[in-house]
């Protein structure tokens, strides 16, 4: 199982001719038959929804394959959401791993594009998202829906977030909500950070910081041309200047969301490695850093918490562990997450085991809908970590920051 786990969580994280000047030889008159078979040979193949048309592609031309061939899905079911579900069975099917490391970034466009063209409206919107805590395919489908009904959502005004969100089934579902109207915002405001950041903060303390995670993570679609974003007017790409200008509430989910954005093929492996990449930061930038590098560590969370206790200073370990992905566990069994927050005691001792605990209780209460309270937290070792485990689950309801 744990084999099987480490291959199914390394899916997760992959993400001229010149003129030499002079006078030019007359232009033969076109070849109007040779146009044609050119025209022919270089268009973009039409969708069949066939998903193994792609099989083997990667990179642009994978995702452009994929966009395309989900769109046609999802454009043709009777039962969209159906159509989502089989899609995200097919993206944790797919060996080669690249349809689920770019699921949540294609299904943004194909719902955001399919919304468009089939007129929803934010009065419908609450029924057309997908009642799953999937973090891949299903979430990013959730984020293109909200994204499409972003005009209505500046008429009726940012708090209309807190109401909708509130009617979600589950936990995750009401942060994906709340994630999702973030990227609203920055359509809104056509990706400007400051501007959206503000209407966050009208929905109140208890989802401003969750909101704002689709706010970098928007622009970060904006910076790399993604999703029919505009180019932010004022472009910064280096994470210390862009998280060192935000506001105090804001730091954490900055830095979190630029080491998930930019990594580029970049894997953390050891304290040190993040010692390094966080270097000369201090406070709040220097925790929020750790965090950020500890997610683009291990895909499995048990190495990413072995990696943690790699770093010397215990403010460091403890930023590190707010990292841990556990969402990477969500179609696992059960057990795999009970073995996770176990690990918190066999790797970490006193203060630093009992912070590890709350913080995975927290996190695994979240994708378990409260669940975990009673079916991890009483496995635990001691008394006092079950207790951490517990408080941590009972904070759930509260802003996650650090988290996708």
């Amino acid at each position: 199982m744990r084999r099987l786990l480490v291959v199914a969580l390394a899916a997760l994280m992959l993400l001229t001719v010149a003129s030499c000047g002079g006078s030019e030889a007359p232009k033969p008159a076109p070849d109007e038959t040779l146009t044609k078979s050119i025209e022919e040979a270089t268009a973009e193949p039409a969708a069949t929804g066939d998903l193994n048309s792609c099989a083997g592609l990667v990179q642009d031309e994978g995702r452009s394959c994929y966009s395309r061939e989900l769109a046609a899905i999802v454009n043709g079911a009777g039962d969209p959401l159906a159509a989502v579900e089989g899609i995200t069975k097919a993206a944790y099917a797919d060996q080669s791993g690249f349809l689920l490391a770019n699921c949540h970034g294609i299904m943004h466009t194909v719902a955001r594009e399919y919304a468009l063209r089939t007129g929803l409206t934010l009065a419908k919107l609450m029924d057309s998202l997908p009642r799953t805590n999937d973090p891949g395919c299903s979430a990013g489908y959730a984020h293109g829906l909200v994204t499409a009904v972003a005009p209505e959502i500046e008429k009726a005004g940012p708090k209309v977030a807190v109401r909708l969100c509130a009617n979600s089934e589950t936990r995750y579902q009401r942060y994906s909500c709340t994630h999702g109207f973030g990227h609203a915002f920055m359509r809104l405001t056509n990706e400007e950070i400051a501007s959206s950041l503000k209407m966050c903060e009208q929905l109140g303390s208890g989802l401003a910081a969750d909101c704002s995670q689709g706010i970098y993570h928007d622009y970060w679609f904006a910076v790399n041309g993604l999703d029919s974003t505009a180019k932010p007017k004022d472009l910064v790409t280096d994470p210390r200047q862009l998280c060192g200008a935000q506001p105090e509430l804001f730091v954490r989910v900055c830095w979190y969301r630029s080491f998930v954005e930019t990594a580029k093929g970049t894997r953390v492996e050891s304290g040190p490695q993040i010692d390094e990449l966080c270097s000369g930061l201090e406070g709040l930038q220097r925790q929020a850093c750790v965090t950020g590098a500890s997610v683009i560590g291990p895909p499995d969370p048990v190495n990413q918490l072995a990696v943690c206790a790699g770093m010397e200073v215990d403010t460091d370990v403890i930023a590190c562990i707010r990292g841990t992905k556990v969402q990477n566990l969500m179609n696992f069994p059960p057990e795999m997450s009970v073995d996770l927050i176990k690990a918190c005691n066999t790797t970490f001792r006193g203060a630093l085991a009992i912070a590890c605990d709350r913080w995975l209780g927290k996190t695994l209460g979240v994708v378990s809908d409260g669940k975990f309270r009673t079916t991890g937290c009483p496995e635990l070792p001691t008394a006092a970590a079950r207790k951490a485990c517990v408080a941590g689950v009972k904070s759930m309801d509260g802003p996650l920051v650090t988290f996708s």
